[in-house]
């Protein structure tokens, strides 16, 4: 199976950090050999955040219903944000299921605000309390009942780069989903922003603890801060430095726009 997608708008906040929020983060239904690899990695914006009341249901392409669930009673992400469901030998699962579990697709897996009582195998897919799904496939044609019923319009293709058996799909800086190495427990790597070749400016330092220095600027500029759920988390004038000491630690876009230039850069919180 082929999972994977999903995101959420734009949010402003203050100079930092948004609500509470829980998505889709990387997914490996196909693996090498007899699929014991198989996992989805969850992330949550506020660090350790409980997973009382979700459910996350793993949904077949050939009928559009369930055939399995798992509560996520009495977990938390970690220290993070990430929480791994897998087979037993992929590191960092905190819950395990059987090799060979996740089907290849077309199919979808989608966070539920429920239990798992509330998804008995076979029932249908539906929106009703849905928190984020992703449909994906292994260069199968789109499941459209599906990604309809999940309100979805998206299906990936975890053999994007003709590499399925060592590919995951990876949630991007824009939301979207890429293939690349898979990294469970870890920060997604393959981020799909355009980020600048030529930048008119230049950051430091990279990775980053507290504040991170701008040259280049003249006068006043704008600098965006994105997730890697494509949320944009902060939005402040800049001078020559940015204080980032409130992000937890991760991967970022940071956007500098001043009057017609802009320039994107990946930016490491430690």
């Amino acid at each position: 199976m082929k999972k994977i997608l999903l995101f959420l708008g734009v949010v402003f906040l203050g100079p930092h950090v948004l609500s509470q929020t829980i998505f889709i983060n990387e997914i490996d239904a196909d693996t090498p050999g007899s699929d014991t690899e198989e996992f989805v990695e969850l992330y949550s914006t506020t660090p350790s955040q409980s997973l009382d009341g979700y459910v996350l249901v793993f949904f077949n392409g050939s009928d559009d219903a369930s055939y399995a669930a798992f509560d996520l009673d009495g977990y938390s992400t970690n220290n993070t944000g990430l929480f791994v469901l897998g087979n037993p030998g992929v590191t960092g699962t905190s819950i395990n299921f059987n090799a060979s579990v996740f089907q290849n697709g077309p199919d979808a897996l989608a966070l539920y605000q429920g239990d798992k009582s509330d998804f008995p195998n076979d029932t249908p897919a539906t929106t009703a309390n849905i928190v984020d799904a992703v449909a994906y496939g292994v260069n199968d044609p789109d499941d459209t009942a599906l990604l309809t019923a999940l309100g979805e319009t998206i299906q990936y293709n975890e053999d994007e780069n003709n590499d399925r058996e060592n590919h995951s799909l990876q949630r991007q800086a824009d939301g979207s989903f890429k293939t690349g190495s898979p990294t469970p427990i870890v920060s997604n790597l393959v981020l799909s922003a355009p980020f600048s070749q030529d930048p008119f400016y230049t950051i430091y330092p990279n990775p980053v603890t507290n504040t991170v220095y701008i040259q280049g600027l003249k006068g006043v500029a704008t600098a965006h801060i994105f997730n890697i759920a494509g949320q944009r988390i902060v939005k402040q004038n800049v001078r020559n430095s940015l204080d980032v000491s409130l992000l937890t630690s991760g991967i970022y876009m940071l956007e500098i726009t001043q009057g017609d230039k802009k320039a994107s850069y990946k930016l490491i919180k430690q």
